[in-house]
């Protein structure tokens, strides 16, 4: 990928959630400068420095970037601070960026809503390199909806949660959207997810292979503040005779929404041990008869690392990214006739062309716990999902 050219001239901010939707607040969040670093391999990084008029815990803190079409290209690794008088430094995971121009901004969530901040700054990625400048503020967004200095109207703006759901991130293509769930109310919807693995509704199931070492609970499934919580603990639970160190949580939608084809996508925060994933986390599909119709690992959290496969009757070929997937990051894959293709934040990292199966499969994400085949077991941990989505042609 190219280099990138930096503009120096803050555009007009706003609230990132709509004002008759904004929380009534006198609580001001204030960025102190926001800046981009690009290292050789063209991955971008962005650094901001922020700081409150009052001490405030905010659900998370990010750098947004939008294309110059509203297509979204968060930089990973969003952030949950307390922030007080004094400044705080957030570093955001690094991304590549299709050649274009784009915009970025600080966003933060607070009581379930998304404020997006001044300055609201631009870059070009795919051109000649100039020095990157650090952007000077000229505005602050309060939790009210308003700025210290006068701007155009707020303009609601997607978040990183609710961002348009008309396409896959880096997947190419026009595609519909056929399932989505953003998570935004306050409990699991129960017309797209069963609570456990294939069990009895309010019942505590066995985990899905024998190594695993957590049975799967309806009490460690919840939805707040705009996310879906898959917590794990330890609590010895016994199951049909047979006793767990831990208890997790699960949700599949076998019965209630399967697909053949398409691309499936889900952001996702992932619990950290250093800078491997703990646990045994995953987003995956799976059909009727394992292993003939076919299971997909869109990703999982195997040795610490972010992993993905295609299991069938052939065998289950798949890889791993590279470098540390902890915290947020979207998971996406294309499924189609004879491949699948995977993509982490938007940036393809594998392709498998063997074994596709064709028969209907259901959407499955649990944080699972194995010391055979996970990163190092940390507890409690929670597991959470911004939204989830199925798009076909």
């Amino acid at each position: 990928m190219g280099a990138l050219v930096l503009a120096a001239a803050a555009l007009t901010g706003g609230t990132l959630t709509q004002a008759a939707q904004a929380k009534a607040s006198t609580t001001a969040v204030v960025v102190d400068s926001l800046s981009l670093s690009a290292a050789p391999d063209g991955q971008l990084k962005a650094t901001a420095r922020v700081h409150a008029t009052k001490t405030i815990k905010v659900q998370a803190l990010a750098v947004a970037a939008r294309s110059a079409n509203g297509g979204v290209y968060d930089f990973p690794g969003a952030t949950a601070p307390t922030l007080t008088t004094s400044p705080t430094s957030y570093t955001s995971g690094s991304r590549t960026f299709p050649t274009g121009t784009y915009t970025y901004f600080v966003s933060y969530k607070l009581h379930g809503d998304w404020y997006r901040l001044s300055p609201v700054n631009s870059f070009t990625s795919g051109a000649s390199s100039t020095p990157l400048p650090t952007a000077t503020p000229t505005a602050t967004a309060s939790a009210s909806g308003s700025t210290s200095t006068p701007t155009a109207s707020p303009t609601p703006t997607p978040t990183a949660s609710s961002a348009t759901a008309n396409a896959p991130l880096g997947i190419p293509g026009t595609w519909r959207n056929v399932f989505s769930d953003e998570f935004s109310g306050t409990a699991l919807d129960g017309s797209k997810w069963n609570p456990n693995w294939l069990g009895c509704s309010g019942c505590t199931t066995p985990p899905v292979n024998s190594a695993e070492e957590s049975a799967y609970a309806p009490s460690q499934v919840s939805v707040s503040g705009g996310y879906l919580h898959l917590k794990a603990i330890q609590q010895p639970t016994t199951v049909n005779g047979k006793t767990y160190p831990y208890v997790s949580g699960l949700v599949e939608s076998n019965g209630k929404a399967q697909f053949t084809y398409g691309a499936f996508e889900s952001r996702i925060y992932t619990p950290a041990s250093g800078t491997q994933i703990a646990n045994w986390p995953a987003f995956w599909t799976d059909g009727q008869n394992w292993p003939t119709d076919g299971e997909m690992d869109v990703m999982e959290g195997l040795g610490g690392s972010a992993c993905y496969h295609f299991h069938s009757s052939s065998g289950g070929p798949g890889g791993c990214a590279s470098g540390s997937y902890t915290g947020w990051h979207t998971y996406g894959a294309e499924w189609k006739q004879g491949s699948v293709t995977f993509y982490y934040d938007g940036k393809q990292v594998g392709q498998i062309t063997s074994g596709i199966t064709s028969a209907p499969m259901y959407l499955i994400l649990n944080n699972a716990i194995s010391s055979i085949h996970g990163g190092p077991t940390q507890v409690p941990a929670d597991m959470m999902v911004d939204y989830v989505r199925v798009w076909q042609h």
